[in-house]
């Protein structure tokens, strides 16, 4: 099945394309792709089911212990609940406020909605701009961080210190990455920088484009700290504070599996753990799914470089402008691709 998909509705914020050589390799198996929701190529504001929905730019999605799946619906400023039988809803938000308010679902509002991750009690958070929000299972919503920025900034470079990515470890701890540091904020609400700084002197300290770029992040049970770089690596930050380089060449964007520094990928703005310790990678600007094994064995499980339309059925298929990526621990990938929510079925 091929779904098309307008190349100016992109989801996510990935990069442009990338320069690749060759083809992804695939692993014995058949790996499907389904649609969960959502039409790949025309944004919307509809609560309906599956096809019948409609979501505008999704940027992050995530699952709960429950079979549900939550998007992070940035032009319609709300989170959507998609039930385990592709059912959406609006559990908060709304495009008539499409700015930060804490309150009831009815009155809440987000302003730019960037990434979303569950706890298993039930809750959810989200990078809004430089907002940390907590949503509970009613809806209400409430700002539990507000991210530093810089002592010398321009109001226009602000989106370049807004969250990009956030993940709850087994500690009831959210983890948030953005373009300058990796945090961890309590239960209490004590923040703790793992990576990085929290804060610039100066905006013009730092070089190339001040935009905003989504990052993805994973955290483990245990408190073990995936992160992706924008130097196109993916490295692990344990419980110590100590960081390692998983997989990727710093500087080296591109294409390649293999084991270690000889992969190779385009932007990393989204990761998922499943319960094996595997951890997936959804890789914009390649239009990958890709897959790092815990002795760091990176290969691809699902997408086609330089595809422009969603493609189901049987795998690798096509998941052009990738955005969010979760897992539901059993077998399960639920991908953004365009303004449509997809699963796929591992072998």
């Amino acid at each position: 099945m091929v779904t098309a998909l307008c190349a100016a509705c992109g989801g996510g914020g990935g990069s442009g394309g990338s320069s690749a050589a060759g083809s992804p390799g695939f692993s014995a198996g058949v790996t499907t792709l389904g649609l969960v929701a959502g039409s790949a190529g025309e944004a919307g504001n509809v609560d309906a089911t599956g096809a019948a929905a409609r979501f505008a730019h999704p940027a992050g999605i995530a699952a709960d212990t429950a079979g549900n799946l939550y998007v992070a619906d940035r032009d319609n400023c709300s989170i959507r609940r998609i039930s385990g039988a592709g059912a959406v809803s609006t559990l908060a938000g709304s495009p008539q406020r499409c700015r930060s308010i804490d309150g009831a679902a009815g009155v809440a509002g987000f302003s730019f909605l960037t990434a979303i991750a569950a706890s298993p009690d039930g809750r959810l958070y989200a990078t809004d701009g430089l907002a940390v929000r907590e949503i509970d299972q009613a809806g209400t919503v409430r700002t539990i961080a507000t991210l530093d920025t810089a002592t010398v900034v321009n109001a226009a470079d602000i989106p370049y210190f807004y969250g990009g990515g956030i993940a709850v470890d087994g500690f009831a701890n959210v983890v948030v990455a953005n373009a300058i540091g990796v945090r961890k904020i309590s239960p209490t609400g004590a923040v703790t920088m793992i990576d990085g700084v929290a804060r610039l002197d100066n905006i013009a300290s730092v070089l190339g484009s001040h935009a905003f770029q989504q990052r993805g992040v994973a955290a483990a049970k245990d408190g073990t700290v995936y992160v992706g770089d924008f130097a196109s690596t993916v490295g692990r930050i344990d419980t110590a504070g100590n960081k390692m380089a998983l997989a990727g060449l710093s500087g080296g964007r591109g294409f390649a599996d293999g084991v270690a520094g000889a992969a190779r990928f385009d932007h990393l703005i989204a990761l998922t753990l499943d319960a094996a310790g595997m951890l997936y990678a959804a890789d914009a600007g390649n239009d990958l799914v890709r897959r790092i094994a815990p002795d760091r064995t990176v290969s691809t499980v699902a997408g086609t470089i330089g595809a422009t339309t969603l493609q189901l059925g049987n795998g690798p298929g096509a998941l052009p402008a990738l955005g969010g990526l979760t897992g539901d621990g059993k077998g399960k990938l639920y991908a953004i691709s365009g303004n449509a929510v997809v699963k796929i079925t591992l072998p």
